[in-house]
């Protein structure tokens, strides 16, 4: 048995789930519904709470960075946690087309447009922009059957059971 957390409203004909419920099942059918977006393993560590920091400003205080913040000493602005994206200028003209080719239409415009701002833009990535958002189109089209596919579209009037 395996328990998981819901994470959206679930009903069905027999049952009914709210955000937050633990519920225990079969090992097979809680790793069908623990994807991500209905429901997680329950085993899995909540997110850590946050808690204050004890060097942060009072409430009252007006924001500002920490003296000793070297992102903010390097002008970066980015703190350690936040996600790296993907940056054309460190990466050659065929890692960029091999990475435009399975983004989506929003992150291929990112990089198009980081591609375009450059001091010196590479005429074998900006002279393919037709068709490097015509291939991120149809990822986001592919992506988005999928997704439809797995919330049970294309049923008819079925209730969807898993």
């Amino acid at each position: 048995m395996a328990t998981i957390r819901v994470l959206q409203a679930i009903g069905g004909l027999d049952f009914s789930w709210a955000p937050g419920d633990l519920v225990d099942l079969p090992d097979e059918e809680a790793a069908k519904w623990a994807d991500g977006n209905r429901a997680e393993l329950a085993d899995q560590a909540p997110p850590a709470p946050i808690t204050p920091d004890p060097a942060a400003p009072a409430d009252n205080a007006p924001l500002s960075a920490a003296p000793n913040d070297p992102d903010e000493e390097n002008g970066a602005g980015a703190r350690s946690d936040d996600p790296v994206l993907f940056n054309p200028a460190d990466h050659n003209v065929k890692d960029v087309l091999e990475y435009l080719d399975g983004a989506g239409e929003e992150e291929a415009m990112r990089v198009l447009q980081l591609e375009e701002n450059a001091e010196q833009p590479r005429r074998g990535i900006v002279g393919q922009r037709g068709s490097v958002l015509e291939r991120a189109q149809a990822n986001d089209q592919a992506t988005e059957r999928a997704a439809e596919a797995s919330r049970g579209g294309g049923r008819g009037d079925v209730i969807e059971t898993r």
